[in-house]
């Protein structure tokens, strides 16, 4: 490795120079021999001592300047820089803050998501149990659907059959009976009339007459009888009622209450009106009976 050494001499003024060329030519011997440079090679090779180098004044005041301003702009810059550095950091803990709070709401929402899954697989499967056992019913409906038509044409046929077999045996049955009609004798006939049912029969209807008249004939004889002996009956005891006291009946006349002969007319007119009102009795009971 290389390294560039310099060293300045203490230059000391001199007042009188000489104004020969040979002392001109002496100064500037020195001169160039104190600019010279010696490259000292580190670790390699022998060592040569340093050579002493002239520097003007000028160039030394600028390099203090310039490595002054250097050095402000240094500070200025290491200013910035950790100012820089420390908003950096403010912001990098703000972001490693949030960081950690979305860190803890994407572990909930993680979380959350992880049970709305199982419950979506809980769902799921529930919903796959419901449509296996929707599925079977549906089958199990559709069968029975087949089953329930079967039987309904089944019916439909049967019923068909039915009416076509009651059509032949009403056929039938007038075909039998126009042919016993045919094969039955009138000696059959005769011989029946003759025998000892047809005679009870006969004796029967007889009978049922016999109680008919009785019944409605004869009971009404007996009734207008009955009728008839009591209006009788009735005036009589009217006429002996006014004869024994002499007392006025209303709706009678003293000639109707005494019996004369010539009440007779009024007496009559009297039995009729008995009479009518009876009637109209019997045709009251008539009606509720009804």
């Amino acid at each position: 490795m290389l390294k560039k050494s310099a060293r300045v001499s203490e230059v000391v003024p001199q007042k009188n120079h000489s104004k020969r060329p040979g002392s001109e030519e002496g100064l500037q011997a020195p001169r160039k021999k104190r600019a010279y440079e010696v490259l000292t090679v580190v670790g390699k090779g022998p060592r040569v001592s340093p050579s002493k180098l002239y520097i003007l004044e000028e160039v030394l005041n600028h390099q203090c300047i310039g490595r002054r301003r250097a050095e402000e702009l240094y500070s200025d810059f290491k200013l910035e820089m950790t100012k820089t550095l420390n908003d950096w950091n403010k912001e990098f803990v703000k972001v490693k803050y949030l960081q950690g709070e979305y860190k803890k709401k994407y572990d909930s929402k993680v979380k959350e998501m992880k049970v709305v899954e199982d419950q979506l697989e809980g769902y799921r499967a529930e919903l796959d149990n419901k449509i296996t056992s929707a599925s079977s019913q549906n089958e199990r409906m559709d069968r029975l659907h087949i089953e329930l038509v079967e039987a309904h044409a089944t019916i439909k046929q049967q019923e068909k059959t039915q009416q076509i077999l009651k059509i032949e045996n009403e056929r039938l049955q007038s075909v039998l009976s126009e042919k016993e009609a045919q094969q039955l004798p009138s000696a059959v006939i005769e011989e029946f009339k003759k025998s000892y049912a047809f005679t009870i029969i006969i004796e029967d209807h007889i009978q049922e007459a016999r109680s008919h008249i009785y019944d409605v004939e004869v009971k009404a004889l007996e009734a207008e009888c009955t009728e008839d002996g009591f209006i009788r009956g009735f005036m009589k005891g009217v006429r002996s009622v006014h004869r024994k006291t002499g007392a006025e009946i209303e709706g009678l006349t003293p000639s109707q209450a005494s019996g004369d002969a010539s009440s007779d007319s009024g007496g009559e007119e009297l039995e009729s009106e008995l009479q009518r009102a009876f009637a109209l009795e019997e045709d009251e009971d008539d009606v509720e009976i009804l």
